[in-house]
Formats: structure tokens, C-alpha cells, sequence
């Protein structure tokens, strides 16, 4: 299989990847230099400014944001595991790198024994040793016994120069009372002994070994009030603190936990729905005391701890008594003390989504999941939409999910109007994972949502930039403009508009485009002019006219005119005449007016009609040649008296509603919104939709540079269809 290159090998490129092998060559690890993902080769600079843009790699796993981190890479819709794979490959090649390079935290040398991280999650902890292993222990877990060792040692060296002291200066013999036996004498507490090293509160891994006869284990199954509660406290800060922990460590421990957890749920299956509002009518709710609802917390506080670690989501999938367990949690009824359980189980469910292949539209997930979309509660509404998101990512459920109730679009249409930025970036990665699917998914969001879903999701192309207007500054022109075709493509849009019963000679145009863009940079040959002529304007014909003789045939484009706003010579006392067909330049608006009464509405040209622009004021032609130049007047001044935007250069027309941040990568909410917004439009049935915000489109593609690629995308798949 050809595999598609995504690496653009810069100078830049060949300078990190140098640093970076250097790297791995000092610390005795091995660098994949080119990782394949979605049959693509990943660019692994990309990669890393991508990762240390959203705060680095604890921060991204943290915020499980690697899915967002391969929006860029626009992997096919079946690469469903394209974000555990990402974080894997960054793991290995980039995470120690980015400690030192990024965060300038000095990375130890030891070419033995592979540098041990807080993210890492090994799967080989969860396979039986050959031989008998010491506990297991992090980086922090080492340095502590050594610490502890050192101290050992240096007491032990204490000891013995003191008793060489002693023997070189022997003290006096004198009488001791013998002790009696039944008095034994307790050793002193200043004795020379190297301490027992005994597990601490840090150093969990020790209670992890002993197979069934794990310590812990043991514990839970003793029914011993203390011991119980002294498994349960060590078992949340394993899950929450030690990333290496696998329920397979610890054989039975999953049945163990869920025994504690039976009771409850099984008391609650029995109640009537009119036991259930009794109950939760009760100021006071006494299920902690008779139903052990605190101890049922802590059994799903260690596993929702447990299923953030890719060893333990398998084992959870796969246990047919914690999902009814799981299903229960989801379908309890809002409670101040039933909320938390809630939270868990939803939490949980967003971890293991991934992997559940849903039985029908009618499936018990997705219904309790509907159901939590529509509460108050942005914690439960965050929590199903994300494990929505995650259902819809894997394949299996694409045909059942591609069916979309309506009422769930309106319920999202309602969420992109609050003004939060964590609930605004979960609903746009909903809509961008479901409008990614197969067939008519897309249509049916568009056509569902209330009102245009374009308007909306244009509103957010522009989010988190500056409302307000910074000083004016002088800029090099050059600094903005954009690469070709897109650079063209916008300069088109910007400055012509469609118009059937204009044109323009071809060679014409492209003395416009050289008079423009000749100082800044390579430019397009006449013929690609022409090309992206035709994607911002579909609608235009060219043809050839017969020249001057002895002359080739001319090319005419038919159908754009000029807009009146642009000044097409580059200079800024120089005015083009907006007669259709004609390229006058003069350098005032009386020259102008001048020109456009002697030479287009002469005398003796018999009828007279006004083709400024596009006027329609004489549809029919007439005769009154005063009548004309009377209401030729109503088009000048060309200008307001106040010229706006001095400062900026002409041919860019940038609106300042939206400035480009400096240094600012393309992330977040506004990525999102354009990748929804390529979704729609792929999709003919939408393209309707798009119409009234093509020049809004375009606007902001000149505004940010680094969105135009994607709006560029849009554009080409409206025009094509």
C-alpha cells in the first residue's frame, strides 16, 4: 500500500529531528523517525507543536484531548483508534524530549533502563514474570528506598568507628547486673541497626504482589470492619495515583469490589416507582445508613479511577455484571446523594465507549445517555455528550447512530448558545464526529437544526479573537499575503463580483493580478488564473473573440464584474473606471466623469443607458442623453469624505471586527467548527445553506491565514457539487 506523506521536510523539519535523534541517542532509546498512522506518514515536529500548544503531554492526557490533537491530521473516519495511537507514538518518541526541550527539566541518562513517566501505561505489568520480581515501584518510589538505603548506610558506618574507637581505647571493666529472665531488657532506642525498610503511604506498589493471596484482597474478603476500610483507602490512592495498575495484578478483585455493590443495586431493582419519588421526596435520605451507599460510591470511585488506564478498559468491557451495574448507575433518578454515583458511572461509560458496540437505537446506553443530554446539569450534559461522541467513533455503531432523532439536534442547536467554552468545544466535536459518518447524516443535522446551522458555526470561526480594534500599525504587505492559488482565490473574491452581462479580457485580469502580487512573491500563469476564476465563480463562461487583424483570438471571461470599492491599479491616486468593459484609469473622480460622458454616453449614439456597475436604473434604453448624465451624478463621490483602514494595504480589504492573534495556532473551538462546516458541505443537499456566507467565508480566510486551506476545501466543494 502507498502510503501518503504528510512531512514537509523543511529546514526547520531536518534541525528538530537532528535535536531529537540526538536526544535518543544520548539516553539509549530508540527514535521512529517517520510513525505511520491512517496510512500516513506523521510529522513529528507537527506533532510535537501541536501537543506543547495545548500545554504538553500530562495536559493533553489529562483533558483527553489527543482525539482533537488528530483533527489536523484528517484521518478517514475508520481510523477509529487514531487517537490511542497518537498518544502512543508521542509517548515513545516525543515525551522525554519534550521534558527537557519544552519545559527545561533535566532528563537522567540510563541507557539500562527506559525512563519510567507518570503517563506511560504498560501492559506488561499485567503479564505473569518468569521469575520473581521485587515491588513495583516508580521513578519517586527508587528514589526514596535509595534515600532510605543511604541513610542505612551511612548509620551503619557510624557504627562500626565506634566500636573501632572502643577498641583502641578500651573502657574499664566494672560489675553489670545481670537482668532477670522474666525482665527482658529492651534494646535501645539509639541502637546502631539499619532499619526494616517498611511500605509506606508512597510506596503502593508493595501491596500489589501476592496473586490470591494479595493483602488487600484478603482484606476485602475478611469482613473485618478495619480491614475493609483500610482496602478500600488503599485501593482509591493505587487508582488515582499509580498509572502501572492492572485489576489483573490482583486476581478476583474485580468480583470482590462489585460484591460490595450488589446489595444496593439489587434492594433497588425491588422498589415501585412510587417508593422511588417517596424517596426521593425525603429531606434526609437514610440509604447511607441501611443501603450502604458509601461504600457503593467508593467501589465506583476505584473503577472509573481504574478505566482511564488502557490495561483495565478491556477487563471492564467485558464483564457482563458491572455493565448492568454500570446501566443502573446511569438510570438512577436525580438526587443530591444518587448525583455522584452518577457522575461515576458516566465517566466511566465515556472510557469504555470506544468499545461498546450498541445493539439497536433502542439500546440502553443511548437511552440513558438521551436522557442525560436534556438535564441541567453541565456535568452529566458534558459527560454523555463525550460518550455519545465516543460511541460514534467506533464503526460498529455508525448504522444505528446515523439515525438521528431530531429532538437531540434541537437539544444541541440550544447548547451552542450558551456562552461556555467547554460545553461549546464537546457539542462541535459531536456534530463533527456524527456528520462524519456515511450517507445522509449531514443532511439530516442540517435539516433538523433549528434555524441554519451555517450561521452558527460561521459565528465560530472567529471565537476567542479580540472584539475590539488595536491602535493602527503599519504592516508589511507581504507578511500578509496568503499562498497560492488561495492567495488569488481570496483577491477574486474580494474584488469581483458576479454580474451576467459584464466581462473582462482574460489578459486584462491578469495585468490586475501582476499590478497587485508582482512584488510579493511567485504568482499563477494566466491559464491557473483562469482555473481559480472558475472555483470562485462558477458561474462565469469564457470564450475567444476574433482580434485586430493579423492578431490571435482574445479571450473574453463573462460574467464577474469589478466591486466599486476596489482601487485594481495599486496606487492610491489612481481611479479605474466602473463602466462594465471598460479598464480606464485616471487619477480623479472629475477625470472620471469627464470620461464617462465623452466616451460612453457620447453624443449621437442614438439610445443611452447607464452600465455603471451594476445599475438597473434604464432597463430600457432612451434617447435623453441630459436624462443619463443627470443620473450618471448619483454615482459619485466614489468615496466617503473619511477614507477608513489608511494604514492597511488596499488590495486585502480586512475587515477589523476579527484580527489574526500573533503566533497563534489554529485549535479549539474555531478548528472544530470549520471541520463541521467541511462535513456539511461535502453534502449537495446542504450546499443551499452556505450561499449567504460565502463572502463571510472568504472574509475570514483572508483574516486567518491559517484557516484558509480548510475554507478553501468548503468553497471547492460548493463550486464542484
Amino acid at each position: 500500500m502507498r502510503r501518503e506523506g504528510t512531512i514537509e521536510y523543511t529546514d526547520e523539519y531536518n534541525r528538530f529531528m537532528a535535536r531529537l535523534e540526538a536526544f535518543h541517542q544520548k539516553h539509549g532509546t530508540i527514535l521512529n523517525r517517520e510513525p505511520v498512522l491512517g496510512s500516513q506518514r506523521l510529522d513529528l515536529l507537527k506533532v510535537y507543536k501541536l501537543v506543547t500548544a495545548h500545554g504538553g503531554c500530562e495536559k493533553v492526557t489529562s483533558e483527553r484531548g489527543w482525539k482533537r490533537i488528530t483533527l489536523p491530521f484528517n484521518f478517514p473516519p475508520t481510523c477509529t483508534n487514531s487517537a490511542y495511537v497518537m498518544k502512543s507514538v508521542y509517548v515513545k518518541n516525543l515525551e522525554l524530549f519534550e521534558q527537557e526541550d519544552f519545559f527545561g527539566k533535566e532528563v537522567p541518562v540510563n541507557k539500562f533502563e527506559a525512563q519510567e513517566s507518570n503517563i506511560t501505561r504498560s501492559r506488561e505489568a499485567s503479564q505473569a514474570p518468569t521469575t520473581r520480581r521485587g515491588p513495583y515501584m516508580t521513578q519517586q518510589m527508587k528514589l526514596q528506598l535509595q534515600q532510605q538505603q543511604a541513610q542505612q548506610a551511612a548509620a551503619q558506618q557510624a557504627a562500626q568507628q565506634q566500636a573501632v574507637q572502643q577498641q583502641q581505647n578500651p573502657i574499664p571493666q566494672q560489675p553489670v547486673p545481670q537482668p532477670m529472665p522474666q525482665a527482658p531488657q529492651a534494646p535501645p532506642a539509639a541502637a546502631p541497626v539499619a532499619a526494616v525498610v517498611r511500605p509506606s503511604n508512597f510506596y503502593e506498589g508493595y501491596y500489589i504482589e501476592g496473586g490470591h493471596q494479595n493483602r488487600i484482597l484478603l482484606s476485602l474478603k475478611s469482613e473485618l470492619p478495619n480491614e475493609v476500610d483500610w482496602a478500600f483507602g488503599r485501593l482509591i490512592s493505587l487508582s488515582f495515583e499509580w498509572n502501572e495498575f492492572s485489576l489483573n495484578m490482583i486476581p478476583g478483585l474485580l468480583n470482590e469490589l462489585l460484591s460490595f455493590a450488589q446489595p444496593f443495586f439489587d434492594w433497588w431493582s425491588t422498589l415501585e416507582p412510587k417508593d422511588i419519588d417517596d424517596l426521593m421526596d425525603d429531606d434526609v435520605l437514610n440509604m447511607n445508613e441501611t443501603h450502604n451507599l458509601e461504600r457503593v460510591l467508593q467501589v465506583f470511585h476505584i473503577l472509573r479511577n481504574l478505566s482511564f488506564l488502557d490495561q483495565n478498559i478491556s477487563i471492564l468491557t467485558e464483564h457482563s455484571g458491572f455493565r448492568l451495574m454500570l446501566q443502573q448507575g446511569l438510570s438512577m433518578p436525580p438526587s443530591t446523594q444518587l448525583n455522584e454515583l452518577r457522575i461515576y458511572c458516566l465517566d466511566t461509560l465515556e472510557c469504555l465507549s470506544i468499545h461498546i458496540t450498541l445493539r439497536s437505537k433502542f439500546d440502553v446506553y443511548l437511552r440513558e445517555l438521551h436522557k442525560l443530554l436534556h438535564t441541567s446539569d453541565k456535568a452529566l450534559i458534558l459527560g454523555s455528550l463525550r460518550a455519545l461522541t465516543r460511541l460514534a467513533a467506533n464503526e460498529h455503531n455508525e448504522k444505528i447512530l446515523s439515525d438521528i432523532d431530531p429532538d437531540i439536534i434541537e437539544r444541541i442547536s440550544q447548547l451552542l448558545l450558551i456562552q461556555d467554552d467547554e460545553l461549546i468545544g464537546a457539542t462541535l466535536d459531536y456534530l463533527y464526529q456524527f456528520s462524519s459518518f456515511h450517507g445522509d447524516a449531514a443532511v439530516q443535522i442540517a435539516k433538523n437544526f433549528p434555524g441554519n446551522i451555517v450561521s452558527v458555526l460561521v459565528r465560530f470561526l472567529s471565537w476567542g479573537s479580540p472584539k475590539s480594534v488595536p491602535a493602527p500599525i503599519t504592516v508589511d504587505p507581504a507578511q500578509q499575503i496568503l499562498h497560492e492559488p488561495y492567495r488569488a482565490l481570496h483577491w477574486l473574491q474580494s474584488n469581483f463580483e458576479t454580474n451576467s452581462q459584464a466581462y473582462i479580457y482574460e489578459a486584462d485580469l491578469f495585468k490586475l493580478y501582476q499590478t497587485k502580487f508582482a512584488a510579493h512573491g511567485p504568482m499563477l500563469r494566466s491559464a491557473d488564473l483562469v482555473t481559480v476564476s472558475r472555483v470562485g465563480f462558477p458561474k462565469m463562461e469564457t470564450s475567444f473573440v476574433q482580434g485586430p487583424e493579423g492578431m490571435p483570438p482574445v479571450q473574453v471571461i463573462r460574467g464577474i464584474a469589478k466591486k466599486h470599492w476596489m482601487d485594481f491599479s495599486g496606487a492610491e491616486d489612481r481611479i479605474l473606471c466602473r463602466w462594465i468593459g471598460c479598464q480606464t484609469v485616471v487619477a480623479t473622480e472629475a477625470d472620471l466623469f469627464k470620461h464617462a460622458v465623452q466616451e460612453h454616453i457620447s453624443p449621437g449614439m442614438g439610445l443611452y443607458t447607464c452600465q455603471w456597475l451594476s445599475c438597473r436604473r434604464f432597463t430600457t434604453p432612451t434617447h435623453d442623453r441630459q436624462q443619463v448624465i443627470k443620473h450618471l451624478k448619483t454615482h459619485f463621490p466614489l468615496t466617503p469624505s473619511v477614507k477608513p483602514f489608511s494604514n492597511r494595504p488596499r488590495w486585502f480589504d480586512v475587515r477589523p471586527n476579527v484580527l489574526e492573534l500573533p503566533n497563534r495556532d489554529l485549535a479549539g473551538i474555531p478548528l472544530t467548527a470549520v471541520f463541521v462546516l467541511r462535513n456539511l458541505s461535502r453534502q449537495k443537499r446542504n450546499q443551499k445553506l452556505f450561499l449567504p456566507y460565502e463572502e463571510s467565508l472568504a472574509r475570514i480566510m483572508g483574516e486567518f491565514p491559517k484557516m484558509s486551506a480548510f475554507i478553501v476545501d468548503i468553497l471547492t466543494y460548493l463550486r464542484v457539487g
